[in-house]
Formats: C-alpha cells, structure tokens, sequence
C-alpha cells in the first residue's frame, strides 16, 4: 500500500543531506558512522522490499508490533493494549554534592516521536533509532527527530526527583491525555547497547516498567522504556559540577 512507501521514503529525507565519510558536518556536528550506516541500509531495504512488491505491506496495525525481552524480563502488559510507541530523545539529569559522592538521578527532560508505525511495521529499524538519534543534536521546538523525521508526539518531564510526566500536548499528536507515573520494575540494559553519542559514554540507561498514578489523565496505565542509547552517568563525581545532563535516547511504549 502507499503507506508503506511514504512511511519509508520519511525515514531516508535526510540521506542525502547526511554527512559524508571523511567529513564532519559544522551544522549538525555529526559524522557518518557504522551506525548511520547500518540504519539507511535498513531503510534501503525496506524500500527496496517495498519496491519489489509494488507497494504493497505494512499497515501500521499496532496489534502486530512486540516489545523485545531485556536482560531480564518486565512484566507483561496483560489485559492491556498498545496505544502507541515513540521514540524518546533528549538529556537525564544528575547533581553531585561533593566530588567524592556517586551521582544522583533527578529526572529527564524528552522529546517524543512518533514511530507507532515503524513498531508495527519494521521492528529491527525501531531497535536501530535510539542509537542514531544520539548521533544528531536535541531537537528543539517542534523539529522532526532526526535523521528518521519522525514527528513529535508528546512531551517527557519529571513533576519532582521521582514521578515521571509524559505529556502528549501537541496539537497534531496523539490525544492521550497526561500520564503520571511511578517506576515499579527495571532491568539492566543489554550489553551491546549504545552507551552513549558517537559510541562514547557511561552506559546506557536501564529498561522501565512504569505504571500510571490515580492522577493520570487519560486511559494510559503502563509505560515501558527499552531499547535505551546513553544517559547513564560518570561512576563518581569527580570532576562533575553540581548538577550536569546525560544525553540519551529510548524507545518508550505506551499501553491502555
């Protein structure tokens, strides 16, 4: 069908534009790297796929879209339906109070995309997507996510150190009210995630179960983040300010 050539066809706008193998681009600060590499030739793929069949495919059904298994397993959705999947890009943060202690985790701040369609359609591009985001700076305002052009989709923040918001207040987004949430489950991330921008960092964040507050508004009652790329901090303090981000990117999934 025509969606799948346009899903397709969004995914690769910025190919071209893309850095090239021995130069760095001053605007983005990126450089063409194994793993943007490694996502257009899926893209490529697919489109190839797509070509051969005349068009036909993926329909964006999300009934068909699975989460994968981490480290160790979360508990499942049961009962529950899949409302929608995005992709999360933007910083964790962190304060210190000396040089000696070990970095305290107070909340993130994201963007979210939407890639309901890419879950259902073409997992293993999904799983790609939080590693290449990390390659491309935080979008602001209302960009796309590059170099996938996803569209926003909602807003991630924390209320206080501990309770996570998902916010999906943008006009042309999906209308799901406000989630707040509180983590009941985590699991390592694998051990081949990305840790963290152009393949340095501190590790990757770990996977999430959450479940929504009574103060949730809307019909959202658990939130997953997999398939994390990054925001995990320096093990100690030393040579921290006060307070410092973590970029990181993660694909979060979003169940009624």
């Amino acid at each position: 069908m025509r969606h799948a050539a346009w899903l397709l066809a969004s995914l690769a706008t910025t190919v071209l534009a893309a850095p090239t193998p021995t130069k760095r681009d001053a605007a983005t600060s990126t450089t063409w790297t194994p793993t943007l590499a490694g996502y257009f030739d899926t893209v490529y793929k697919y489109i190839e796929e797509v070509k051969r069949s005349n068009g036909s495919g993926p329909t964006c059904d999300l009934s068909k879209a699975k989460m994968p298994t981490g480290t160790a397993p979360l508990p499942s959705p049961d009962g529950l339906t899949l409302a929608h999947v995005a992709v999360g890009r933007g910083v964790q943060n962190y304060t210190c109070a000396n040089s000696t202690a070990t970095p305290a985790a107070v909340g993130a701040v994201a963007s979210f995309f939407n890639a309901s369609c890419v879950a259902a359609d073409y997992p293993d591009l999904l799983e790609l997507m939080p590693g290449v985001a990390l390659e491309f700076p935080v979008p602001t305002g209302n960009s796309l996510l590059e170099p996938s052009a996803l569209g926003l989709s909602s807003h991630h923040f924390f209320s206080n150190t501990t309770t996570p918001v998902f916010a999906f207040d943008v006009p042309t987004g999906p209308q799901l009210g406000t989630v707040t949430g509180q983590k009941v489950h985590d699991c390592p991330a694998p051990v081949n995630a990305v840790v963290g921008p152009n393949g340095k960092g501190n590790g990757a964040v770990a996977w999430l179960h959450i479940t929504a507050r009574s103060t949730t508004i809307g019909n959202i009652k658990a939130v997953y983040r997999l398939s994390t790329a990054g925001g995990s901090p320096p093990a100690t303090c030393a040579g921290q300010p006060a307070a410092f981000s973590q970029d990181y990117s993660a694909i979060y999934w979003f169940w009624e």
